[in-house]
């Protein structure tokens, strides 16, 4: 087998090895890949094209050159936003849409860690929105601005969060093309349609409640 770090995906154009190149904003650790090592998603297909079917998207599955590694990519349209999902035999479930910005915004939703829980006991504040549950598990940033507590009044925003063990859910400002990437990580064991859509859920609820507060075209 290559190396996988090496690996060229030639079924489709889009690169998954790409990394995220804008490194400046707080939300920079957001994807630290928390993946379980192999896992052979051939057997999610179906499911990814299912749902694929029920809401007008298109479906993909790339491979390396030598056929040993796949990747999952699935768009689907919700008004005039793309939401893309991807994940591929060597990393986790990932969720993108990127948004016409109307302002500077940035949020960072994951998990608490023993040593973010340790930053916290010392001093170091982040956002609570008043649910114990939610609040011990996650740890919430925000910058500058003051959205993420009306975007989190949506509760079934939480809900899904809690119940899909989201590591990893938030927005970057993208100055060079004033755009909003709103992205998440998301468990290896998402492994049905409806958990899925669930997560297609996530992201057209929290991107109608950025149209609402105006933050988004």
């Amino acid at each position: 087998m290559e190396n996988k770090r090496n690996c060229v995906y030639t079924d489709v154009t889009t690169n998954f090895m790409k990394e995220n190149k804008d490194k400046e904003s707080l939300f920079r650790q957001m994807f630290i890949t928390r993946t379980h090592g192999f896992v052979d998603i051939s057997k999610k297909r179906d499911f990814w094209r299912e749902l694929s079917e029920e809401f007008d998207g298109v479906f993909k599955v790339g491979h390396t050159v030598s056929k040993d590694l796949e990747r999952l990519i699935l768009q689907i349209p919700y008004k005039q936003y793309m939401i893309e999902f991807s994940e591929s035999d060597t990393h986790p479930l990932k969720i993108e849409s990127t948004l016409k910005a109307n302002r500077d915004f940035e949020f960072i939703i994951s998990f608490e860690d023993s040593i973010e829980k340790l930053l916290k006991l010392l001093g170091q504040q982040d956002i609570e929105v008043g649910d114990k549950i939610f609040d011990d598990k996650y740890l919430i940033k925000e910058k500058n601005t003051h959205f993420i507590e009306h975007i989190l009044s949506e509760e079934c925003i939480k809900t899904i969060l809690l119940k899909n063990n989201v590591f990893s859910f938030g927005c970057n400002y993208q100055k060079k093309d004033n755009t909003l990437r709103l992205s998440s990580l998301v468990s290896r064991t998402i492994n049905s349609k409806d958990e899925l859509s669930e997560l297609f859920k996530l992201f057209c609820l929290t991107i109608d409640k950025m149209k609402e507060l105006d933050l988004i075209k």
